[in-house]
């Protein structure tokens, strides 16, 4: 059987760059109330402006290593084989709220995945309810570890 490739993590790069993102945000506030501390009412701490830049740093640090580091892990597993492999056809296919609260759901060959596009992973995660291609009785092959799926291929 021929399979048409819908996701590769190795392909589509680090795509929660954003999530990290956010957390420059904050340092750059945390920066103007250390510049501007002098400003501050009385009643301010003078410690909350730094103690504010640490954890927004701390913050951004953690959060850019987490989710680098899992799309690190997970390409490299692809990439060297040790993903586990399940071929068959879409079952149990529960699908996310167009509203988004909740996950997608569904099991091929015994194995079970959920994931959904507003939670934070390497692999793949794009729902129905935004486009994404999972229906029920589809037939896909996916190389995956534990929950996280490295390459979802679509039979033709």
């Amino acid at each position: 059987m021929e399979y048409n490739i819908i996701f590769d993590v190795t392909q589509s790069g680090f795509r929660n760059w954003w999530f990290p993102a956010f957390g420059l945000i904050f340092i750059a506030v945390g920066s103007g109330l250390v510049v501007f501390r002098r400003n501050l009412s009385a009643r301010t701490l003078k410690f909350f402006p730094f103690a504010f830049l640490g954890f927004a740093i701390f913050w951004t640090i953690a959060a850019f290593a987490c989710t680098a580091g899992g799309y690190s892990s997970l390409a490299s597993a692809l990439r060297e084989g040790r993903c586990e492999v399940v071929t068959g056809e879409v079952t149990q296919f529960h699908p996310m709220p167009a509203t988004g609260h909740g996950t997608e759901r569904f099991v091929v060959s015994g194995c079970h995945f959920e994931y959904s596009d507003y939670i934070v992973s390497p692999g793949y995660n794009n729902t129905s309810s935004h486009g994404g291609p999972i229906r029920e009785g589809l037939s896909v092959r996916i190389h995956h570890v534990g929950n996280d799926i490295a390459r979802l291929e679509i039979a033709k």
